[in-house]
């Protein structure tokens, strides 16, 4: 053993504890309170919405779901509460983690801010206000809400300005102009507005420039960036091949054009993209992708579910890699991630109540943690 080396590792420990001891205390007594999986179980066997809200009235959602319920109705109010609780949740840990951590964290939740511009473009698109976009906006990113609300309310010209101005919109168009024009671009989110087609390659467009972000642009102290750059990675690959996908029933069957929207840093290659745009069914899509994204036992029969069985493979992953970690940066993101799937699963529920799926279809579609 080399000399010394039991010393550098007390050392290292005893730093860890000084750093990340206080915040990891408090993340272990947040995630002995959550909601475990029985009581999704529960909720899923409720046939109303109004059951399912009564059942979490008795949680910690208590006050949100009664103050909501004074503006929302039904699943929107659910929904909302959802992601209200879950924004809270994140800036009450950011508060209260070591400053070495927030870069990490600002990272993960730069996620919501694109989500959030997809979900206004989509909203407009079926000419919501934003009153009806609200219930769908996660307030966990770094873009105010007036600011979101601005974007809402801007069309044509004034909707890619307004995006533009945002700390998304720069990232989004620097990495863009290497492969289209800024006045291509603008156009893209004017016809976004007026074609489906256009507004899936606006889409594909913000999650290529998320994934490049968190894959170039993050810099991060903690020895435990590589495990999370593993699994950023795993999304990269589900998000290129649902991306591939997702072109082609589009009509986007050219290979090159295709390319533009393949995130760095993937194992999805060229001749497994060339493959996925001559793949006749999801049975030979499977096939295709078992070396880089095997799915033993699924067997997705659409592209809906293939981005389930995804999500929930890459979600048990995110939880299995951090579970173990204890007073360090992995404690953080672990409870994050789970936080967030809890969440995801309390609109599931919702949703699935409000598409009459039965319990066992609800259930299909949960993460466990």
């Amino acid at each position: 053993m080399e000399p010394g080396l039991l010393e550098k590792i007390a050392s290292a420990l005893k730093d860890r504890h000084l750093v990340y001891g206080y915040s990891n205390a408090r993340i272990r007594a947040r995630k002995a309170k959550m909601l475990q999986w029985d009581f999704f179980g529960d909720l899923s066997n409720q046939d109303s919405i109004p059951g399912i809200a009564g059942m979490l009235e008795r949680t910690y959602y208590k006050d949100l779901i009664v103050k909501l319920s004074e503006r929302y109705v039904g699943s929107e109010m659910v929904e909302q509460a959802a992601g209200v609780h879950y924004a809270e949740v994140v800036s009450k840990v950011h508060n209260f983690v070591p400053d070495s951590a927030k870069p990490a964290i600002d990272a993960l939740m730069q996620k919501w801010d694109f989500a959030n511009l997809k979900a206004i473009i989509t909203s407009k698109k079926l000419g919501r206000s934003w009153e009806q976009m609200r219930p769908f906006i996660i307030p966990a990113g770094i873009i105010p809400r007036d600011q979101l609300k601005r974007i809402a309310a801007a069309d044509g010209e004034k909707l890619f300005l307004e995006v533009r101005r945002t700390d998304v919109g720069r990232i989004m168009f620097s990495q863009s102009s290497a492969l289209i024009s800024g006045t291509e671009l603008e156009q893209m989110f004017i016809q976004s507005m007026k074609q489906a087609k256009m507004l899936s390659q606006l889409h594909l467009m913000l999650d290529t420039a998320y994934f490049n972000f968190l894959l170039e642009g993050m810099n991060l102290p903690d020895e435990e960036a590589a495990m999370l750059r593993a699994i950023v990675r795993k999304e990269v690959d589900a998000r290129n091949i649902i991306n591939v996908l997702r072109l082609k029933e589009a009509g986007i069957k050219d290979p090159e054009r295709v390319k533009r929207y393949i995130i760095k840093g993937s194992n999805v290659r060229p001749k497994m993209v060339g493959r996925l745009l001559e793949a006749k069914d999801m049975k030979e899509v499977l096939s295709i992708i078992s070396h880089v994204f095997p799915l033993p036992g699924e067997e997705p029969q659409t592209l809906v579910d293939l981005e389930i069985a995804f999500h929930k493979r890459i979600a048990e992953q995110r939880m299995r890699t951090f579970y173990r970690s204890t007073v360090s940066l992995g404690t953080i993101v672990s409870f994050l991630f789970i936080k967030e799937e809890e969440m995801n699963n309390l609109r599931k529920i919702v949703r699935g109540v409000d598409y009459r799926l039965s319990p066992e279809e609800i259930r299909g579609t949960l993460v466990r943690y």
